[in-house]
């Protein structure tokens, strides 16, 4: 797990204010009052071992007292709320962060009471606040995720990504009582009036793409610098977005590589990628997206010399680039599959996500990414993070002397996949047989197929046990 220590740091940067309070001991009661407060207004973090002086006190006993303070809080805070909570280790004392971001449900009472954030002050809402927050609510529920999907079924949802999201849920609130999966989609607002929400359809259709055809993650990988029509692997995910999550980051592992090293008898894999950051970047892709219009895209692109995740949207009003470097205001603009993604762990904590991928790429020793906005579009930019064959000669063809090749007895598509499936054992030698069929994005028996027939034409061969062992070009046998 990473050392969030330099969180910690960031933040005593800061004095107290809206989003933040320091308090040097665990207050249940208070604390719940803070925690509301703050989800009633714009979110933020409230850490606990510092005094108002910034002076580092520590908790004793910090794990079980952020059980006690979990359960609390949990219990105590309604509607429920996106809350995180972590023990942190800041120079060799245990501090606790509690992290929210803003609510989309508001206004949420602690033990009956609402409670807002002024300044750096936590007081009792009034009545006029109370119908301001109302009023937030009424208009968030014209979002386009809780917009409802008139053509969509219960039935076109798959039933374990719910099950595995249920699951989870209870874990956090043991409480909860549920009477089915329709139950707790109705219990979440993802299923409103009795129909599926854009949000619930995006989250859990077995085909969300029927219903929103602007919800695939495209994966292009290029051989050089530059975009164009010639590209190593290209891969469009169609499912829903847990499974374009877990598709997208293997794929991208396969694609980036690793670094085996075996000292002393002992082998030792790395990454050859900042693991976090990119996954940051593309759980912040997912959730941030403008999903409203039919143009909306998510395309992560990877070049010989660097690694782009562009997004339609915008930033948010009141936030800037600049802001991203530092801690700064989360205003989502897709709460409920915000809310899912940090029930399924997806989101392991609320807030400083982007210093969090800078940090990662630190320690990785890669560059600090950058972020850009032009045309609607808003991109993350990963210097330094290639695929691990940067040959721009690629863009000639396989590779010198091995030119495209025209397959007696099979079609043009067919031929265009075996060729494909050649350029990239040439400049991935040793993958395997699902690696393969990963990087070209079809089916085991279709790989199959084309392996057979680059076999048979004597081009290829598999070295190694199977388990362990790869395809390379005969030609590179003889170098």
């Amino acid at each position: 797990m990473m050392n969030n220590s330099f969180i910690i740091k960031n933040l005593l940067d800061k004095d107290e204010d809206t989003r933040l309070e320091f308090k040097a001991n665990v207050s249940q009661a208070s604390i719940g009052k803070i925690v509301t407060s703050l989800i009633n207004t714009e979110g933020g973090d409230v850490v606990i071992g510092i005094d108002d002086e910034k002076n580092l006190i520590g908790v004793e006993n910090a794990q079980r007292k952020l059980a006690k303070l979990q359960k609390t809080l949990l219990e105590g805070i309604k509607p429920e709320a996106p809350i995180s909570f972590q023990v942190i280790n800041f120079k060799g004392k245990d501090v606790i962060l509690i992290s929210t971001w803003e609510g989309s449900k508001k206004p949420y009472q602690f033990k009956n009471i609402i409670y807002v954030r002024d300044y750096s002050v936590t007081k009792i809402s009034n009545s006029s606040i109370i119908q301001s927050l109302i009023e937030e609510r009424k208009n968030a529920d014209f979002h386009w995720e809780r917009r409802t999907v008139l053509a969509a079924d219960f039935e076109d949802l798959s039933q374990r990504e719910i099950e595995k999201t249920i699951n989870l849920y209870k874990e956090r609130d043991s409480r909860v009582r549920l009477e089915d999966n329709e139950d707790f989609l109705i219990q979440t607002g993802l299923i409103k009036n009795s129909n599926l929400t854009n949000a619930c359809v995006l989250l859990f259709a077995n085909t969300p793409v029927r219903f929103i055809p602007q919800s695939p993650i495209r994966i292009t990988v290029f051989p050089g610098k530059e975009t164009g029509d010639t590209f190593i692997g290209d891969r469009l995910l169609n499912g829903n977005l847990f499974e374009n999550i877990v598709d997208a980051l293997e794929y991208l592992d396969i694609v980036f590589g690793k670094t085996i090293e075996v000292v002393n008898n002992l082998r030792t894999e790395k990454q050859n990628y900042p693991l976090l950051a990119i996954r940051e970047a593309l759980m912040n892709a997912v959730v941030h997206r403008d999903y409203n219009s039919v143009n909306s895209f998510l395309q992560i692109s990877i070049f010989s010399d660097r690694t782009e995740i562009s997004n339609y949207g915008t930033l948010p009003e009141g936030i800037t680039i600049k802001d991203l470097k530092k801690e700064h205001n989360s205003i989502l603009r897709n709460p409920d599959i915000a809310q899912t993604c940090f029930t399924r762990r997806y989101i392991e904590m609320l807030g400083s996500g982007t210093l969090r991928m800078i940090n990662d790429c630190k320690i990785n020793g890669f560059k600090q990414p950058k972020w850009e906005e032009k045309d609607k579009t808003f991109k993350v930019v990963f210097e330094g993070v290639k695929h691990k064959n940067s040959n721009e000669g690629v863009n000639e063809g396989v590779n010198k002397g091995v030119k495209y090749i025209v397959f007696k007895g099979v079609n043009e598509g067919v031929n265009k996949g075996i060729n494909e499936v050649l350029t990239i054992i040439r400049n991935n030698p040793k993958l395997n047989t699902t690696e393969i069929s990963n990087l070209i994005g079809k089916g085991i028996s279709t790989t199959e197929r084309y392996l057979k027939v680059l076999k048979e034409e004597n081009l290829i061969v598999f070295l190694g046990s199977p388990k362990t062992g790869g395809y390379v070009l005969q030609a590179q046998l003889n170098k």
